[in-house]
């Protein structure tokens, strides 16, 4: 049933169209849209960053600062994937995560998640459906224990730990945006929906979702969950206390132009724009506020000057974009200590390596 407070938004907002007045805010009771433009980009600080020359480095591809240690996972180069660095000293301490299909080895370290402490971390493998374990203080490569995705959760994807019992994670089909499972794939709780970001109700929520597709990362503490789009200029915040999810739309408010297409057999989303743009290419929710790594730029523009991102967004967990930052090395993801103010980054050059920002107070 509509109540005369939704009836009011739905006049305010159809007037304020009518009028081609762009819409800063809209607000239902679980979903609230924010919006902000190129104008509204605070000016930025510049930071000089210091590239690490760690040999050992091949095709690093993410990072995570523990509280402790930072942690780069690599494509697959050699024998293992993920390093353990003192950003301090610029050395390696370790190399663990042994490649492949056995007990206690993984095939991939895309996705590196906190552990309970600062010794700890946890690594999604896609490819063999689990998140594994490690004790970055151990002196074994292989993983300590691992959760295997049961059966009736097999369409979960980007799994991460909300409690010591429950997961959070995406579907790779369906309409449900943001779903929880219990250890036994049992499905709890869903939040929004995919088709809330195109109103169009003949696309279906696949091809919706592939469009929206992003970078996530999450807070337990905070019990945020947040998700940055690739190829649509979003940020959304899921409260998982309340439920609600802020969807913050810009700079550019840019959908990617797509074709449904069907050759599959069941419809994907596929893209006509050859020079496709990108936005944030990565996105850390911390303790105190989100940072997300802009692009903004298209596919031909790293062609041609062979750079990503060189800006990072910070938002408030209000989804208010208050702080911009631009760097002197494009990066392909980023990891913070908020305590010591530093950003770390994956250098998208030739020679891609550990990149240290000092940010300071602000």
């Amino acid at each position: 049933m509509i109540t005369p407070q939704k009836l009011i938004v739905f006049c305010v907002f159809a007037f304020l169209l009518s009028c081609s007045t762009p819409v800063k805010e809209t607000q239902d009771s679980d979903y609230f849209i924010r919006t902000f433009n190129l104008e509204d980009v605070p000016a930025p600080d510049t930071l000089r960053g210091k590239k690490l020359n760690l040999t050992n480095l091949i095709n690093p591809e993410s990072i995570l600062w523990t509280g402790k240690y930072l942690v780069v996972g690599e494509g697959k180069t050699l024998d293992f994937f993920l390093y353990v660095v003192d950003p301090t000293r610029e050395t390696l301490i370790k190399a663990f995560g042994k490649d492949g299909f056995g007990p206690g080895e993984i095939t991939t370290a895309y996705q590196l998640e906190k552990g309970k402490s600062v010794n700890e971390i946890w690594v999604y493998d896609h490819n063999q459906k689990l998140i594994a374990l490690f004790d970055l203080e151990s002196p074994d490569e292989l993983y300590q224990k691992a959760f295997r995705q049961p059966q009736n959760m097999y369409l979960a994807t980007d799994i991460r730990w909300f409690s010591d019992e429950v997961l959070i994670c995406r579907l790779a089909d369906g309409d449900d945006k943001y779903v929880l499972y219990d250890t036994l794939g049992n499905q709890l709780t869903t939040y929004g929906t995919w088709s809330q970001l195109i109103a169009d109700p003949s696309l279906p929520p696949n091809v919706v979702k592939s469009i929206h597709q992003g970078r996530t990362s999450f807070n337990p503490a905070q019990k945020k969950y947040v998700l940055g789009g690739r190829f649509r200029d979003f940020i959304e915040i899921l409260d998982l206390s309340s439920g609600k999810i802020i969807s913050t739309r810009g700079p550019e408010h840019n959908i990617p132009a797509f074709e449904v297409d069907y050759s599959a057999g069941y419809p994907m989303a596929q893209f006509t724009d050859r020079s496709l743009s990108s936005y944030y290419m990565d996105i850390l929710a911390g303790n105190e506020f989100i940072y997300a790594l802009y692009f903004g730029k298209s596919a031909d523009w790293y062609y041609q000057k062979g750079e990503l991102s060189k800006e990072i967004f910070v938002f408030d967990y209000a989804g208010k974009l208050v702080k911009t930052y631009t760097l002197d090395h494009s990066l392909v993801s980023i990891a913070v200590d908020e305590k010591s103010k530093r950003f770390f980054g994956i250098s998208s050059d030739k020679d891609p390596n550990v990149v240290i920002f000092d940010y300071g107070d602000w």
